[in-house]
Parts: structure tokens; sequence; C-alpha cells
């Protein structure tokens, strides 16, 4: 017999591919074989939805993204300004859309990528403001096992190639400082930070 928590684990999945989740103010927890100075503490404001999953790098454990749960139909949003450079539906990962950022100081390319969109709102070419609605919340794809945002900051060298990290080191308001998209706000467009990519409620 399976042990309590797969049952459970397996249970709320369900739940939340068929009908979607709302939950706010939490984050789950890095994966505990993940060596803890490569974790980062996260703060989450109580109006945030859910992060489900965390960034992982390691060679056996790759998850180049976090996953943000909600229903389906939340929006998305813009988490920079930039120039949309994809916006299409593949197998995978469903409907996607690829924001250029401008460059690094050191001259890397910066993108936000989205992913398992129920519906995009952007084409390629369009020029978006930081908290621009690009799309909406889905499960398309097949990994969009439920309804959820993969939200993933990838750099692109000239010398490496795409290099995926955590969106937790590149919030406005700090690492691992969640940071709310506020319209009343008015936020810096250099140094490359990020706002969240979730409507908050």
């Amino acid at each position: 017999m399976a042990p309590r928590f797969l049952w459970v684990s397996a249970f709320q999945i369900f739940v939340a591919g068929c009908f979607g989740v709302e939950k706010y103010g939490t984050a789950d927890f890095y994966d505990h074989e993940i060596h803890s100075d490569r974790e980062i503490k996260v703060i989450m404001p109580a109006n945030a939805p859910y992060i489900s999953e965390q960034f992982r790098s390691d060679e056996d454990k790759v998850h180049q993204g976090i996953d943000i749960w909600g229903k389906r139909g939340t929006l998305i949003l813009a988490s920079a300004p930039g120039r949309v450079t994809k916006s299409y539906s593949e197998p995978i990962y469903g409907n996607r859309v690829v924001i250029n950022h401008g460059r690094s100081p050191e001259g890397d390319e910066l993108y936000t990528v989205h992913k398992h969109l129920d519906k995009r709102m952007v084409n390629v070419g369009d020029v978006v403001q930081r908290g621009q609605q690009i799309g909406t919340m889905g499960d398309t794809g097949a990994l969009g096992v439920l309804v959820h945002l993969h939200f993933e900051t990838m750099r692109l060298s000239k010398t490496k190639g795409e290099i995926y990290y955590d969106p937790h080191l590149v919030w406005m308001d700090g690492i691992g400082r969640v940071t709310c998209f506020d319209k009343n706000k008015r936020y810096p467009d250099t140094p490359f930070r990020t706002t969240y990519p979730v409507v908050c409620k």
C-alpha cells in the first residue's frame, strides 16, 4: 500500500488539474537534496499566488524555473519591459511566450519565459511594459498536468549559450523577496529586475 502522503499528493494534483488552485502567501521548499548554499530564503507577500516548485539545477534533477499555481484564466503579466521574441504553441510545454529584456552589463541577452499558458495575448515583435497582460494561466502541453505558470529567467551568452538561473535572484525588492506588481509604483528599468509574473489579489 502506498504511503499516505503519496495519496494526498496525487489527490492535490488531481484537484489542482481539474479545478485550479487558489492559495496565497507561501512557497514550497527547495528540494531537500540541494545543498543549503544554493537555497534562497523566499519571502512571499500575503497576496501572491503560491509557488509550488522551486528552481533546481542539479544534473539529475533539473527544473529550470518556478511553478506558480492559480486558477485557469488567472492573468499573466510581463515581469519587466521588453520585446516579445516568441509566441507559439508546442506539444510539450503548450502555449509559450518569451520576452527579451535587453542586455546585462556583461553583454548577455536577458529573457523571461512563460509556459503552459491557456491563452497568449501578445505576438512576436510586440513591445510590452512591466505589468502588461501577456496571457492567462492554463495547463496546455503534455507537461501541463495541472493549471500553473512555469516561469523562467534566462540569459543568452555568446560563449556559453543559454544559461537558466533562479528567478528569485532578480526580484525588484531583492533576492528572494517576491515583488507583486503595483500599477501605482514607478520601477526602474535598469538594472534588470522583475516583478511577479502572476497577478496578485
